[in-house]
């Protein structure tokens, strides 16, 4: 039985904004297969909306999404299920609004974690995680934001010593943290260690 919410200012809202007025964090440093993103939209429909932060007045999450949207409806297509389409041909984004960050530096790491920790349950670490990010991007927000749930302890320090965050060294790394199949010489099983 579902319980009608009481009206509450601190809580989630969704509200359907115009793709094109959506104002979008331009320093993001996430990077985004937007061909993948585009096929996954067409298939499902539009299933995920983006996060505004009321605080940094932009969007926190969402920006790869946005990028497919523009190109589904540069090809002409018809609005993808989930989004509104008005009879100007203007399409409506639902964008998920409310609790925003205290600070404009938690609004920065919010935007880190969100996109991280998605992964770090899946013992990827921290060398394959940074592969998602520009690393001048990452670094500038991360120096501003200080640590990360995703990125804190070990990790801030290793990020911090890697000259200019730069991958070198740390793709190095990685190289030496990925798991190798090894395989069994009594039965011949192969597995990861």
């Amino acid at each position: 039985m579902a319980v009608a919410a009481a009206a509450d200012s601190q809580g989630l809202r969704i509200e359907y904004l115009e793709l094109d007025k959506i104002a979008r964090f331009d320093r993001n440093p996430k990077k985004h297969d937007v061909g993948a993103l585009i096929t996954s939209i067409k298939r499902y429909g539009f299933r995920d909306a983006p996060i505004f932060d009321g605080t940094l007045k932009a969007l926190v999450a969402g920006h790869g999404r946005l990028k497919a949207l523009e190109a589904i409806r540069g090809e002409g297509a018809a609005a993808p299920a989930g989004i509104r389409a008005t009879d100007g041909g203007q399409w409506l984004v639902p964008v998920q609004m409310g609790v925003d960050s205290k600070s404009a530096s938690e609004a920065k790491a919010f935007l880190i974690d969100h996109n991280t920790l998605t992964l770090s349950g899946g013992d990827l670490g921290v060398d394959a995680m940074l592969r998602l990010y520009d690393q001048d991007g990452l670094g500038d927000l991360l120096k501003e934001s200080g640590p990360t749930v995703s990125f804190d302890g070990e990790d801030m320090d290793k990020l911090m010593s890697a000259p200019d965050f730069s991958p070198v060294g740390i793709e190095e790394q990685g190289r030496l943290d990925q798991k190798k199949p090894v395989t069994c010489p009594e039965c011949g099983a192969e597995f990861t260690t």
